[in-house]
């Protein structure tokens, strides 16, 4: 595609940061929107309702957003983030049993989600060629048919609309994105929709660390059908605990004492209520409810104008348990810069990269909601072969509390680095299958 003149990406939370570090490898100016005022500090914001909760990115996020910005994950662990090794440093009972435990290789930055944001805003806005512009983003500006050339823009309420021309458009601006809205009002009719309804609850508190002597760094529950709670115990800066507890089927962590600890101890294994018996509570508890997972195809579009891509929750999103979210965002950046880089020729841009996003997407939409198909409760279109699946995935979670080998291998599934076929390896098949 050349280096373009200008860039503006709608949504200025992880996914839209990313996106932006990217675009200005691609075009002269890039222009950030964003309708909250940020914090100067690390703190939650009105636009990140779910950010008091566990966040992590995966191994190969974290390396597509380490290549953006090089040293960011060290300055992280520098200001008190906590490098977690998933096979060796976690204890996790998971699926009716708890993992193998080994150095696996494949690990983690624990930290707040304020801490990562407030990060990574700082890397973007040092860019020269970043602007950042409060406002809200209210419709697309196409003055050509079939091309998008900005968008419509309210610096504040009541303020009259402008047009931000631009080159290329990005919608980062999350789950309830307004894009769909936006082409229908251009006469390209919204995307098609993949929905996985699961009425998940969150509830998040954090701790003081305690210096209980411990043989794990992090700590997690996740339930076997028909169980439906999971908690997870995370370290994060300041010498602090984010304990996260998560519901579904509207069987939902409450939001008080003494009922939070009490559905912190109905958790399938002690272990969690047991490690915050003594520790004290830092902050009030804070409560989220996600209702289903939600795939937009865009690729799917028989009219999708170019000038304008889609990513991040804005295209997929994920139950957050099992952490795609963030993992969405990276995903999408890296198949953005890529394909900036491979095309020099606009014309049919929107629909290439919908394309390789979709691909790219594949992988972790399967592995979340084969894990929520295992409960008849989840609502959506269940795909002919996902009993199977099921049935198999259940053999190797349980292969996994023993067998190293497939450990390594889920653990590296999970993370991405591997696509979910590198479970079917004959090693881990046989021994799965046969129960060796």
């Amino acid at each position: 595609m050349g280096r373009g003149r200008h860039a503006v990406v709608v949504g200025g939370s992880i996914a839209g940061l990313v996106a932006a570090g990217v675009l200005t490898r691609h075009f002269e100016r890039v222009t950030l929107v964003e309708r909250d005022a940020y914090p100067d500090e690390p703190a939650a914001r009105k636009g990140t309702p779910q950010a008091r909760h566990v966040h992590v990115l995966l191994q190969r996020d974290e390396r597509a957003v380490e290549r953006f910005f090089p040293g960011l994950f060290d300055e992280l662990v520098a200001r008190g983030g906590q490098r977690v090794d998933t096979g060796g440093d976690a204890r996790w009972y998971f699926f009716g049993g708890w993992k193998a435990r080994f150095e696996s290789g494949v690990e983690m930055v624990s930290q707040s989600r304020p801490l990562l944001e407030w990060s990574l805003r700082r890397r973007v806005l040092q860019l020269a060629n970043v602007e950042l512009v409060t406002g809200d983003v209210h419709a697309l500006h196409a003055p050509t048919p079939g091309r998008v050339g900005g968008v419509q823009l309210r610096r504040g309420a009541g303020t009259a609309s402008e047009t931000l021309a631009a080159e290329l458009v990005v919608d980062a601006s999350g789950r309830g994105s307004r894009m769909p809205h936006w082409l229908e009002a251009l006469g390209c009719g919204a995307p098609p929709e993949s929905e996985v309804k699961v009425d998940v609850g969150y509830a998040t508190r954090p701790y003081r660390r305690t210096r209980a002597r411990r043989d794990w760094t992090a700590l997690l529950c996740h339930p076997r059908f028909p169980d439906t709670r999971c908690g997870v115990l995370l370290p994060i800066e300041d010498d602090r605990w984010l304990l996260t507890l998560v519901g579904w089927f509207g069987d939902h962590p409450p939001g008080r004492d003494p009922e939070f600890l009490d559905w912190t101890r109905s958790l399938a294994v002690p272990d969690l209520a047991e490690a915050v018996a003594d520790a004290a509570p830092l902050g009030e508890i804070a409560l989220h409810r996600f209702p289903s997972n939600r795939r937009r195809h865009y690729e799917r579009l028989a009219k999708l104008p170019d000038g304008v891509a889609v990513l991040g929750d804005a295209a997929c999103s994920f139950n957050p348990v099992y952490a795609q979210g963030m993992a969405s965002a990276a995903l999408g950046a890296a198949e953005l810069d890529a394909c900036l880089a491979e095309s020099h020729d606009t014309t049919g841009f929107s629909r290439r990269f919908q394309a390789r996003l979709a691909r790219a997407t594949d992988a972790p939409w399967l592995l979340a909601i084969a894990e929520d198909f295992r409960s008849p409760r989840a609502e959506g279109v269940r795909p002919a072969y996902m009993p199977l699946l099921d049935w198999y995935t259940a053999r190797v979670h349980e292969l996994t509390w023993r067998d190293r080998f497939a450990a390594q291998r889920f653990l590296e599934v999970m993370h991405l680095v591997r696509p979910p076929s590198a479970l079917f390896h004959p090693r881990v098949a046989l021994r799965a299958l046969t129960k060796l």
